[in-house]
């Protein structure tokens, strides 16, 4: 008979083998007296809790409970609802504007504050306020510069403009500095070119 030991991976399979049958074996008696148990634990139950003394507890404990759930459940429902009337409400201030913004070139319907279902707290009022500002704003400057003292601002912008294209056009130097110094007299402002510079231009 050989006195060499049994080696490292017999012994792990032997050893997960034993495991596996014991455990099948255990389950299978278990299985069998299972419906016994179960039958016995709910005839102890009722001893077993007043042993641990926690009946007049667990009474006290179902009704602030239930007092909670019912609360929940209503508060739920009473926010939904008023979450709903909020909506509509603004579904209808929200269609107005949306219209008003077809018809006003310097609206934009993107601008205009939208609903979120999952706010917890609404500031659409203020929103909406500050939209209307905005635009409020946008429409009399708007209105502003068509009338006489707009127009006076919106001729010095036109005139900048003209400026600016001078110099980026085929003219040459002296004549795009004499055009711009008779720009600068139109508008009052005090840019006049001196000669001797356009003379310089001129001469290369």
């Amino acid at each position: 008979m050989s006195n060499k030991q049994i080696s490292k991976d017999n012994r792990e399979y032997w050893e997960n083998k034993l495991e596996t049958k014991f455990r099948e074996k255990r389950q299978t008696i278990e299985s069998l007296h299972q419906v016994e148990i179960n039958d016995q634990a709910q005839k102890n139950f009722p001893v077993f809790k007043k042993r641990l003394g926690l009946e007049k507890d667990i009474v006290k404990f179902l009704k602030v409970e239930k007092d909670y759930n019912d609360y929940s459940k209503n508060y739920q429902k009473m926010l939904d609802e008023k979450r709903a009337s909020v909506q509509l409400l603004f579904s209808k201030i929200r269609g107005k504007l949306k219209s008003w913004s077809e018809t006003r070139t310097i609206w934009n319907e993107y601008d205009i504050p939208k609903f979120d279902l999952e706010s917890k707290i609404y500031d659409l009022s203020n929103r909406v306020e500050n939209f209307l500002k905005e635009t409020c704003k946008e429409e009399t400057k708007q209105a502003f510069y068509k009338s006489k003292k707009g127009q006076e601002i919106q001729k010095l912008f036109d005139l900048e403009e003209k400026a600016k294209d001078l110099l980026h056009s085929d003219m040459i130097g002296s004549e795009v500095l004499s055009q711009i110094s008779m720009i600068a007299k139109q508008t009052n402002i005090n840019m006049t070119i001196p000669t001797e510079t356009i003379k310089k231009i001129s001469n290369g």
